[in-house]
């Protein structure tokens, strides 16, 4: 991709990977711009950005979780893990190893299990 910024970079991955329309540019931005000091590439980009949606998801449902129904709680969930079996080889062989998004990774999944309670 040759000739591409790195959000034009990261936002072709999202969304042929991952959705089929433009992330939140606000989110997307941000990330950018700390992950520029870090030398992030477009694919650490993404990682950030799909676990930042995910705690996203997960604090809004447990903040208001009368304004969640069942239904979208459980397909958040399942969202989740689908989105994290897709991207764990993307983090084990394109991501930059010394970032180590294991950790937060494993939280949020454990934290995606209040979605189906």
């Amino acid at each position: 991709m040759f000739g591409f910024s790195l959000k034009d970079k990261a936002k072709k991955i999202l969304k042929d990977d991952f959705w089929h329309s433009d992330p939140t540019n606000s989110w997307l931005n941000h990330i950018i711009k700390v992950g520029k000091t870090q030398e992030f590439n477009e694919y650490d980009v993404v990682i950030t950005y799909l676990m930042t949606d995910w705690e996203f998801k997960i604090n809004s449902c447990l903040q208001n979780p009368d304004m969640f129904k069942k239904e979208i709680r459980k397909s958040w969930y399942k969202t989740i893990n689908a989105e994290r079996k897709k991207f764990k080889q993307m983090m084990e062989h394109k991501a930059h190893q010394d970032l180590d998004f294991r950790d937060r990774c494993s939280q949020i999944i454990k934290d995606s299990k209040s979605l189906i309670k």
